[in-house]
């Protein structure tokens, strides 16, 4: 009887015993947590070196500059367009091709400049001496003082290599010879109207003047 009761309780003695013994089950493998996504910079549009770039195209065609470097003009054109064209689409890209005609733009421009100093100063002397022709100095005095401050100013930026302030001030200065020819013109041919109507009336005057004689004297000489 005993050893009826006995072989149960080993049974569940020896179960216990090798529930403990026994290894525990191994963890669950968590997964890693993904990379994060990498950062979007985001390249705004290149409204400045858009605008930069085309003012400097419309300085040169302006001024007919791009005789002077006709292939760096050509270049800068086609980055310009290209620039443009990738505008929305590749920023970066963008930026960079606008810049780089910037720069041709800029190559052309002072190249240009430098190449008209001598032909602005020329036409700066024949302006002068048409004007000196029908005595501005005087009969426009305000026009040609204008023009011969804006010489003096043309000369001098052309000596500090200021080219296109230079050209702008030449400009002016050809724009009042001009103008100081045209105001001491017509002056003068106002003035030779005036003298003329004169010596008509004159004229007119010894006629009648000889006729009312030739009736006094009895129609005798």
């Amino acid at each position: 009887m005993k050893r009826d009761l006995l072989y149960p309780l080993l049974s569940v003695v020896l179960m216990v015993l090798a529930g403990a013994c026994a290894s525990p089950p191994p963890p669950k493998e968590v997964a890693p947590p993904p990379p994060p996504a990498p950062a979007v910079v985001t390249v705004p549009a290149p409204d400045a070196e858009l605008k930069n770039a085309e003012s400097l195209k419309e300085t040169i065609d302006r001024y007919n500059l791009s005789f002077a470097k006709p292939d760096e003009y050509a270049k800068a054109n086609e980055e310009l367009a290209a620039g443009k064209e990738a505008m929305g689409k590749d920023n970066a890209k963008a930026k960079d091709l606008l810049v780089s005609a910037a720069k041709r733009y800029n190559i052309v421009l002072e190249a240009g400049l430098e190449k008209t100093a001598e032909i602005r100063a020329v036409e700066m002397q024949t302006a002068q001496k048409r004007a000196d022709e029908v005595k501005a100095f005087r009969a426009a005095a305000t026009e040609y003082s204008l023009a011969e401050s804006k010489r003096a100013e043309a000369i001098r930026l052309y000596g500090e290599k200021k080219y296109l302030e230079a050209y702008q001030a030449s400009e002016e200065a050809i724009a009042a010879y001009n103008k100081s020819f045209e105001v001491a013109r017509q002056k003068r041919t106002a003035a030779e109207q005036k003298l003329e109507t004169i010596s008509k009336e004159e004229a007119t005057t010894t006629e009648e003047l000889q006729k009312v004689t030739k009736e006094i004297s009895g129609g005798q000489p």
